[in-house]
């Protein structure tokens, strides 16, 4: 796991310092993530040169296979969101996790919101630049705004808009709930900018905003929510679970907002810090993920 994870970090590091952004190989596939390991799993997949020992968070497909040694076992997470228990034996994954109702999968694209190039962190540190909901679905119509607290700012002007609406708040704080009249309506997209009494703009670093999904999608999730809820995981377990289900439906600030409360929490497991950090590139926060980054590989050290 070790191994896994700083060689994943070291991908992603690469990526940040390159000004880009990870990018998703999959066509909208199922996903079933790894959730205990007990003795030295190993997984493979045809296209791989060699087997890859299970860890924590590791996602797997249907192709993949399980070669469990004796007194050895694995929890999965299906992505019908089912739970099967691996015991010693070689298995493919589609014998315990089917594909036939997928909840949790993995999206067919990439953001490519990309931050323009020449913004430094130093520069990027003096803008209100969005946080979340930024370059995302959502499923709410009163979304939690936030955005980069400006040193010397006394308030901020928040504004949300689409064609032929528009509402404006002010706030001393870094976030705020939109607080509008009229709700925010579904497969509409809505723009947002955030200035400073000192008129610092949030589109001096680039212009962002965010989808609201339509009302099947929003159905969907909320149900599947509800079921692993229910379900007998641990709170890290339950949180990757529901990470990897709002990743699936392009949801990054639900996804962010459960991860972002694990590692608050002190969690010790490195792929919540892994999976943060993409998660805040899938949106074009490479700042954000260097320093989840970063904390994970220290974690990792201990």
């Amino acid at each position: 796991m070790n191994n896994a994870f700083k060689t994943l970090t070291f991908i992603s590091l690469i990526l940040i310092t390159c000004g880009l952004s990870t990018a998703s190989l999959s066509q909208n596939a199922s996903v079933h993530a790894i959730l205990q390991v007990k003795g030295k799993v190993l997984v493979n997949n045809k296209n791989w040169k060699k087997p890859q020992t299970a860890f924590v968070g590791l996602s797997l497909n249907s192709d993949d296979t399980l070669d469990i040694p004796a007194k050895a076992s694995v929890k999965i997470y299906c992505s019908d969101l089912s739970i099967w228990i691996v015991k010693p034996g070689k298995y493919k994954v589609s014998q315990g996790c089917p594909s036939s109702k997928t909840v949790i999968r993995l999206p067919n694209s990439n953001n490519d919101t990309l931050r323009p190039v020449g913004k430094t962190e130093a520069a990027l540190a003096k803008l209100p630049y969005l946080i979340t909901p930024r370059e995302t679905d959502i499923i709410s119509d009163r979304p939690h705004i936030r955005w980069n607290a400006v040193p010397g700012a006394a308030y901020y002007i928040v504004k949300i808009e689409t064609d032929g609406f528009s509402w404006t708040n002010q706030t001393n704080q870094n976030k705020i709930i939109y607080s509008g009249d009229r709700p925010l309506q579904p497969e509409t997209r809505y723009w947002v900018t955030v200035t400073t009494d000192q008129g610092l703009s949030s589109q001096q670093e680039t212009e962002v905003g965010f989808n609201v999904s339509d009302e099947q999608t929003k159905k969907t999730v909320l149900e599947a929510v509800e079921k692993i809820q229910k379900q007998p995981l641990s709170p890290t377990e339950k949180g990757l679970i529901l990470a990897y289900l709002y990743r699936g439906y392009k949801l990054y600030d639900n996804a962010i907002n459960v991860l972002e409360e694990l590692v608050n929490q002190g969690s010790s497991e490195v792929t919540v810090y892994q999976l943060l950090g993409d998660t805040y590139l899938e949106i074009g926060l490479p700042q954000l993920a260097k320093n989840i980054y970063q904390k994970g590989v220290l974690l990792n050290k201990e």
